[in-house]
């Protein structure tokens, strides 16, 4: 079987939980013999990252949306493609169509709402509209990362007999509770508005007594940790090893995020042994609450904090229900709906 798999970045290059995913399903369909090429934006001279091969056009990742031409010519041979929104995925369709070929289509991003809520009115609605305009392609299969991501998408008017749901996986061996733990709250992920900064800071306020440690990045970091509470720590964000070990030492996890596809670093997390306070509609234990509701999340911290044993059970718990997410399902399930794209060709 032959795969053009496209996506706007792809490592070294890397935004966000979007990457690793893109990478994972490359890794995992070549580890099950699948040709596979990758199409992305970035610096033509690295072609291949992990002996994965990689063809990259020097372009800002926008200008990807204009590149049907590119990905119809590298997609002559191929039984199908693999692509993923934000910007590769409509060139990726008007490509499929053109050549007569299956497209498989993963949604890493749908905010719908919260876009009014991260951009100004008018280009909030307008991401909000090229979003659903997105999703609503003529893709041979949508692939959602989640249950509630499906439900979401269904919502908004795509053919639930198009849909599959394959869940994102984490390396578990990479990932166990530190022994002893700090007492402390972790936090890592981009720095912004969606991944719930604001709530991590207002919450932190009204816990002056409990130690926060945060691993991000973004644009505005720097002024992000100028105006931070004094009870955050922040320590440089490394991939890796290093954040592997950050979230073995965490007692707590909190990730207020407004909205997420899945959520990879909770279930991270979970691996990790910590209780985990998320506004993220998954099963963990700990405290599931509304986004934005910062004085039920104090509420849940706190009461964690004070009682050790209670967030102690509640990561043995994690670690057990963090076993079920791995890439060699989310592969089976991937493959398997190539069998089925192919054969009901």
């Amino acid at each position: 079987m032959k795969v053009l798999l496209t996506h706007h970045y792809f490592p070294p290059d890397f935004a966000g939980g979007g990457e690793c995913v893109a990478l994972e399903t490359a890794r995992g369909l070549i580890q099950r013999g699948v040709d596979l090429r990758v199409l992305t934006t970035g610096d033509p001279k690295i072609t291949e990252y992990e002996g994965i091969p990689t063809e990259r056009i020097p372009v800002h990742r926008y200008r990807f949306n204009f590149e049907a031409d590119r990905i119809a010519e590298m997609a002559q041979d191929a039984d199908l493609i693999q692509t993923f929104n934000y910007h590769a995925c409509w060139p990726s369709l008007r490509a499929a169509k053109r050549l007569g070929k299956p497209v498989v289509c993963c949604i890493l991003g749908l905010f719908q709402s919260e876009w009014n809520r991260l951009r100004p009115p008018l280009i909030g609605a307008m991401w909000s509209w090229i979003e659903r305009r997105m999703i609503l392609g003529d893709y041979t299969r949508i692939q959602f990362l989640s249950d509630h991501s499906r439900e979401l998408g269904l919502s908004l008017g795509v053919d639930a007999g198009r849909t599959v749901i394959t869940n994102p996986g984490i390396d578990l061996s990479a990932y166990a509770p530190a022994d002893p733990k700090d007492d402390v709250v972790f936090f890592t992920g981009r720095l912004d508005r969606r991944k719930g900064v604001d709530s991590l800071f207002d919450v932190a306020r009204r816990l002056p007594h409990v130690r926060f440690r945060v691993m991000g990045w973004g644009p505005q970091e720097e002024s992000i940790k100028r105006n931070a509470p004094s009870n955050i720590e922040f320590v440089p964000f490394e991939r890796g090893g290093a954040l592997c070990r950050a979230f073995g030492k965490a007692s707590i996890y909190f990730f207020p995020s407004r909205v997420e596809t899945f959520g990879i670093a909770l279930i991270e997390a979970m691996a990790s042994g910590c209780a985990v306070v998320s506004s993220v509609p998954m099963e963990f234990a700990g405290a599931r609450l509304d986004a934005g509701d910062h004085a039920a999340m104090a509420d849940a911290i706190g009461r964690l904090w004070a009682d050790r044993d209670a967030t102690a059970r509640m990561g043995r718990r994690n670690v057990e229900l963090a076993q079920q997410y791995n890439w060699d399902r989310y592969t089976d399930i991937l493959m398997e709906t190539y069998a089925s794209v192919l054969a009901g060709r």
